[in-house]
């Protein structure tokens, strides 16, 4: 099942971009843009600060096999984040399979910690 969670609530799947290429990955999951609006619109929202809905991205990330952790360190030498209005520092690990792409671990946005759950089926990748 395709999800984006963010402290529990459900953003859904939009868009996706995602290459491995000379050992180098480059995922960018983003969050559905029906959804977000929808959450956004409602004035009790956790979210109806934002204006577009979460992307999480890994830019050029050395890869070579089926996990990545993700810890300061690590950030501190790749470009990770989870990006919703502000570029936020995202902690976990990213699995790679033949089926699936998950992500899981904690965004840590302005001095709180939210958990994050982000599961793709790779047959959904175009």
């Amino acid at each position: 099942m395709n999800t984006f969670q963010i402290d529990g609530t459900e953003f859904g799947i939009g868009e996706i971009r995602f290459s491995v290429t000379d050992d180098l990955l480059n995922l960018e999951i983003t969050g559905d843009e029906g959804i977000f609006d929808g959450l956004s619109e409602e004035d009790d929202s956790q979210w109806s600060w934002a204006l577009y809905p979460p992307q999480i991205y890994f830019h050029d990330v050395p890869f070579t096999g089926e996990k990545i952790v993700i810890d300061r360190e690590f950030l501190n030498k790749n470009e990770v984040a989870l990006y919703m209005m502000e570029h936020y520092d995202f902690t976990g690990e990213l699995k790679l399979s033949d089926d699936n792409i998950e992500i899981c671990g904690q965004v840590d946005m302005d001095g709180d910690r939210f958990p994050v759950d982000i599961n793709v089926e790779r047959k959904d990748i175009f």
